[in-house]
């Protein structure tokens, strides 16, 4: 039986593979041939001809002794050139540009088909002097080929490798000069821990005017941007009195890609600081601080931190992170002191300096809030101080408080004041959803003592303890604007009080008592009631009810507080429980602005004020014992003032 030759039709499909693999085998060979030309090839037939080229087009002198180009297994290009001189550009310092023993560039080649600048994956120096100016324009001495561009660079350097090297940096548009030497690091101390840093670098210069040095170990190889290879690093950094220490591992050293450190910082002042961190930050008491830095593209953090601001301290740990759009902060901190003193200048310089005149003549200020960064941030904060020192207000003792800020919308709950010793808790919560924004606040204090609000006016004579409650609404995009639209309802009452019967005399207007108790002395007397309500109505507060009831004499008033105006008037009628032997008046009016106030005594008869309490609201009550009557009335006023601030 014979077999039939196979037809045309069924042997066509097979010409296309044949075709394909001979052009595989084509491409292949001749890819291979050109890997080794250019591997055999000898580069210094052609190296003069480049020599006057770059020359040519920068106006300066280019020689190199050696020229060699290597191909990797990865087909990645290596120029290896030695013996390389260079002189500087015309208007840069009077030294050579580059005096190298030997300098290999080694080429990414896929990445540089498919990015605008030609990627140097790795660079390598030895035994080099290189010499690096940077006009503010962008006009820059290393541009051998168009020596007047401006733009952007032309070449990536992801990684340096530096042996035995020096390098000068200069870039006037920032201020700027650094000189860093490479040199083989001494052997470390056994038991060191960590891996072996061979590579030492010492590094000076000067940071818009302000000196700076450091001496940093490291290996030899530092990746420098886009490549998230970490590195070692140990070292430290000084400047104006400030100190860096660190000892960890960074990545891409130029971006800050990623960092994980532990790290320490002292100096004298943070002011020294402000060149570095790009902040003018205020003369401050001496600082320092540790903890662990963590820094990725995602993520920055300060983990286990312990520091001090003068006699100041403060623990704990705080993060950034960014999620989608949106930025995220979160902070965990305790102090066992935190002093007004160390940190006055600080938020003094917060607040972005002196404010204007016209500000600075208020208690609440016009300026506009800019609200935009508390909308686009979200935040928990939780902070624990566990004593304040505050000269200027010496009741408070204390600070409990956690924050939540989400959309806009931030709500500090539950926050507690320890102050005069006891405690002042509520919550507050500011929308800055829409404008104007918005704010709520419940405030409740209890068991305060009034000798000890009252520590910077000891002629005032008062004590006991002082129970308070405020309730607030407002709308604005200032201080001034909130408290010029605030509504509610704000109340006191003391309890177990007591007066200097020398005010008190003062207070019923008894010219015969105060003369007598010139001659026989001060003494404190029973302070059988004190209570005040006010409710508030677009910045307005007008008393409900105003009592002072001592064993001597009854005080009744009136109040107006114009929070918009920032004005107040007062009027006191009081009563005295005994004769007097002549009255000094039958008032007392005192006005004014919350900076600067007045008073006058009326001779006449005073009209009696409005919201003036009734008689029954100091009636003796039912109880025992010599001090319970004071106690039951002053319990029963604070009843009254808390349910009339509901």
């Amino acid at each position: 039986m014979q077999t039939s030759p196979p037809s045309p039709r069924s042997a066509a499909p097979a010409r296309p593979h044949r075709l394909l693999r001979w052009l595989g085998w084509s491409c292949g060979t001749l890819l291979l041939a050109m890997v080794l030309l250019l591997t055999v090839f000898d580069w210094n037939w052609v190296r003069p001809g480049i020599e006057r080229y770059l020359s040519h087009t920068s106006q300066r002198r280019v020689h190199f002794d050696d020229l060699r180009v290597r191909i990797s297994n990865t087909l990645a290009p290596t120029v290896i050139l030695r013996g390389v001189e260079i002189e500087n550009a015309p208007w840069a310092a009077r030294r050579p540009f580059a005096r190298v023993g030997e300098v290999r560039f080694v080429f990414d080649t896929l990445r540089t088909l498919f990015d605008d600048q030609s990627v140097v994956s790795h660079l390598i120096l030895i035994d080099a002097e290189v010499d690096m100016e940077r006009q503010a324009d962008g006009l820059r001495n290393w541009r051998l080929r168009q020596p007047e561009y401006r733009g952007p660079g032309k070449y990536k350097v992801l990684r340096l490798e530096a042996r035995n090297s020096r390098i000068r940096f200069v870039n006037h548009g920032i201020g700027l000069e650094l000189e860093a030497s490479s040199e083989t690091a001494p052997a470390e101390p056994a038991g060191t821990a960590g891996p072996p840093l061979p590579n030492r670098i010492r590094f000076s210069g000067r940071l818009q005017g302000t000196p700076f040095t450091g001496d940093l170990l490291t290996a030899y190889e530092m990746s420098l941007q886009e490549t998230g290879d970490f590195f070692p690093l140990r070292g430290h950094g000084s400047a104006d009195g400030a100190r860096l220490d660190l000892d960890g591992r960074i990545a891409d050293f130029f971006r800050m890609g990623a960092l994980d450190a532990r790290v320490r910082v002292s100096g004298s002042s943070l002011a020294g600081l402000s060149p570095f961190v790009r902040l003018t930050l205020p003369a401050s008491p001496a600082y320092q601080g540790t903890g662990r830095v963590r820094i990725s593209r995602e993520r920055y953090a300060v983990e286990d931190f312990h520091g001090k601001l003068g006699a100041s301290d403060l623990d704990g740990s705080a993060s950034v992170s960014r999620d989608s759009e949106r930025r995220r902060w979160q902070a965990r901190l305790r102090s066992g002191l935190l002093r007004w003193e160390d940190l006055r200048g600080l938020l003094r310089g917060a607040e972005g300096g002196a404010r204007a005149p016209a500000a600075a003549a208020r208690v609440f200020s016009p300026e506009t809030w800019n609200l935009e960064r508390l909308r686009s941030e979200d935040g928990d904060f939780d902070l624990d101080v566990a004593h304040l020192s505050v000269p200027e207000f010496p009741a408070l003792e204390s600070l409990r408080a956690r924050a939540e800020l989400k959309n806009g919308e931030l709500r500090l709950a539950p926050f507690d004041l320890g102050m005069a010793g006891g405690h002042a808790q509520g919550r507050l919560e500011f929308d800055a959803r829409s404008a104007p924004a918005g704010l709520r606040l419940e405030l409740e204090a209890r068991a305060l003592s009034v000798e000890r609000l009252t520590a910077n006016f000891p002629q005032a004579g008062a004590g006991g303890a002082m129970m308070a409650r405020l309730k607030l609404v407002a709308g604005g995009d200032s201080p001034a604007a909130l408290m010029g639209s605030a509504s509610g309802s704000a109340s006191a009452a003391l309890r177990d009080g007591r007066i200097s019967n020398l005010l008190d005399a003062k207070l019923g207007l008894n010219g015969g008592k105060l003369l007598w108790l010139k001659l026989a002395g001060d003494r404190a007397i029973t302070l059988r009631c004190a209570a005040v309500a006010l409710d508030f109505r677009d910045g307005v507060g007008r008393s409900r009810s105003l009592l002072l009831d001592s064993d001597q004499t009854r005080v009744n008033g009136s109040a107006t507080i114009d929070l918009r105006q920032e004005r107040f008037d007062l009027l006191l009628r009081p009563q005295a429980k005994q004769g007097r032997v002549f009255a000094l008046g039958s008032a007392i009016h005192a006005s004014g602005s919350f900076r600067q106030a007045g008073f006058e005594i009326a001779k006449g008869d005073a009209p009696t004020p409005q919201g003036e309490a009734g008689a029954a609201d100091c009636a003796p009550a039912a109880a025992t014992g010599p001090a319970a009557p004071a106690r039951a009335h002053a319990d029963q006023a604070a009843k009254r003032a808390f349910a009339a601030a509901r």
